[in-house]
């Protein structure tokens, strides 16, 4: 582990980490080694490599990262079964449903090598390789292929990749064209895309028509109210991750940037 950025940060003690962006983080000591990635119930462990990860040089520094929604995530596991992550990138979600419970089964779909490569390491750290089919694919509303434009960052491992009509070819599915045996029940799916969020949801009518899944998604601006009106169809409350006791109405909801929703069944 780099003792530099570990003892920076304790001597450094007055600095208020959390405050800081990821670009700011990143002209801290680079940080190398195992982190025990923790929330709220549970912990795993995860690989980082001169801050090549932003999910762990954010936890390294901020002590947290993405915690509501992990700990949502981890609540929504506990039940057996099948969960989809979509844009999985380095598997903070795949490994919260395993650790959640031993017995689930995981699909991890991922875009990227680099980050699929990596997700299979941090699998690997923590002896749960053989709990999840990992597949390098993105996730649309049609099968075939498309573009995909990576937005790098400063680091190796990249995130913010989307479809675009620039890029590298890539195999695109939609969600019910995965071979799922019919004796297995669907629990959750948890998708992060850049944007492309409502088709995948396009893409998973039958999926969700007969497993009903909990599902936590990103929603922009531009597509609140497509996901609002989706929802609606198959009878779904929307709620927001730090409050899933009051329904969310995207429709009247502003959101400057993106924001995590949660989505069941009534």
């Amino acid at each position: 582990m780099s003792q530099e950025a570990i003892n920076f940060k304790k001597n450094n003690s007055n600095i208020d980490f959390k405050k800081m962006s990821l670009g700011e983080l990143n002209r801290l000591p680079h940080h190398t080694g195992i982190l025990d990635f923790k929330i709220s119930k549970a912990s795993f462990r995860i690989l980082n490599i001169l801050n090549d990860d932003s999910s762990a040089v954010k936890f390294f520094w901020k002590d947290s990262h993405d915690i509501a929604s992990l700990d949502l995530w981890y609540d929504i596991s506990k039940q057996q079964g099948l969960y989809i992550d979509v844009g999985a990138h380095t598997g903070l979600y795949t490994l919260t449903s395993l650790i959640s419970n031993s017995s689930n089964r995981v699909i991890s779909i991922e875009p990227l090598f680099v980050n699929l490569s990596r997700l299979l390491t941090n699998l690997r750290l923590n002896n749960l390789q053989s709990k999840v089919s990992p597949h390098l694919l993105a996730v649309s509303n049609f099968d075939g292929t498309s573009k995909f434009k990576n937005v790098q960052e400063n680091s190796y491992l990249s995130k913010g990749g989307k479809i675009d009509k620039d890029g590298i070819l890539m195999q695109t599915i939609k969600l019910d064209s995965l071979k799922i045996p019919n004796d297995i029940k669907i629990n959750g799916i948890k998708i992060d895309t850049e944007g492309e969020d409502f088709k995948i949801l396009e893409g998973s009518r039958n999926i969700i028509s007969i497993h009903k899944p909990k599902i936590i998604i990103e929603v922009r601006n531009e597509n609140k109210n497509l996901i609002q009106n989706f929802f609606k169809e198959y009878d779904y409350k929307l709620f927001s991750i730090d409050n899933n006791k009051s329904p969310l109405d995207l429709n009247k909801t502003d959101i400057e940037d993106v924001i995590n929703i949660y989505a069941e069944k009534e």
